[in-house]
């Protein structure tokens, strides 16, 4: 299957999910752009001579010219020896050739890509090739972080999502970057053959990041944000109103139970039988030691001084005390 086959046919799957998500979920035509252009960029990979033409890396210089004049036509290439017919070459072509009659060149070829030392004439240096390919793989991390932007917006529900697929994208380009600069620059084998291609590689992984993460983000769960805080108050305020009359209906019952005999009998053992087991459970050693490592220590100190809990209960009562003012009748 050809390159145009392959995207034609992917093509129509992603237009055909896209149609297909779109009844229950705002799946963005601009997400459908996004997909399409990493789809072509991840089949069409980036211009590699030496992957092209099955040649090692360490091929002179000579016998590539001249199997590139035979590959479009002039001379017979390698079947007469490496001569070929004299023909001049692009100039992008005739510098690429040049830069790569040096070792150093062929292993910025590896870490950088052919296309970085085929357009770029003023790079010098591996710096120079860093920052010129960089700038593009930047450019192509913003167009991504926008897309994600878009998908994890507070209009679709998503927004909580943001920040963990903006830090895969992060991490993806601290790991390029890491990747350029630093382990790419490992000696290459001496025949030139089994050569890993680290540019090539990390654009194809690149650009497979781009065409999944959006797509992945878009299928994400919705993550319903609180309401505010007003949705609470209407339940607290029913709440209260119910509470009211329940605390006035025990103010009465309470007067009435100790004007019965029988009943006041009742609450005094409960009053009684409460106080024994708090009595109990107070003496206990082992509550004590436990209720002190929380904090909550109620035992009397050695000094004759309350322990932190009665304390504490003293003082809310007293804070208390100062919202129950009898009102100044007139």
């Amino acid at each position: 299957m050809s390159v145009i086959e392959t995207v034609f046919f992917t093509s129509l799957i992603i237009l055909l999910g896209w149609f297909y998500t779109r009844k229950s979920t705002s799946f963005p035509i601009i997400v459908l752009l996004h997909s399409l252009y990493s789809l072509y960029a991840l089949i069409q990979r980036s211009p590699n001579l030496f992957s092209r033409l099955r040649i090692p890396l360490t091929l002179p210089v000579d016998r590539i010219r001249a199997l590139l004049l035979s590959e479009a036509g002039f001379g017979a290439g390698a079947g007469d020896g490496g001569l070929a017919v004299s023909m001049p070459m692009p100039p992008d072509l005739e510098l690429l050739l040049s830069r790569l009659k040096t070792d150093e060149s062929r292993g910025w070829f590896v870490r950088f890509g052919q296309r970085a030392l085929q357009t770029c004439a003023p790079c010098t240096s591996a710096g120079d090739y860093a920052l010129f390919v960089f700038a593009g793989a930047l450019i192509a991390y913003v167009r991504t972080a926008a897309v994600l932007l878009l998908l994890t917006s507070s209009a679709n529900g998503r927004d909580r999502w943001r920040g963990y697929v903006l830090g895969v994208l992060v991490c993806a380009a601290l790991a390029e970057g890491y990747l350029l600069v630093s382990v790419s620059a490992a000696p290459l084998p001496r025949d030139g053959t089994r050569v890993f291609m680290w540019h090539d590689n990390i654009q194809f992984t690149r650009q497979a990041l781009f065409l999944l993460l959006p797509i992945l983000t878009q299928f994400l769960p919705e993550i319903q944000n609180p309401g505010p805080p007003s949705m609470s108050l209407a339940p607290a305020l029913a709440h209260l109103e119910r509470s009211i009359p329940r605390a006035h209906l025990l103010k009465y019952t309470r007067a009435a139970v100790m004007r019965d005999p029988e009943l006041r009998e009742r609450a005094v053992r409960w009053w009684t039988r409460k106080k024994r087991e708090g009595d109990a459970g107070r003496e206990d050693e082992a509550v004590q030691r436990a209720a002190l490592k929380m904090g909550l220590g109620f035992a009397d100190a050695e000094g004759g001084g309350e322990g932190k809990l009665r304390m504490s209960a003293r003082m809310a009562i007293e804070s208390l005390k100062g919202l129950f003012i009898t009102p100044v009748g007139p």
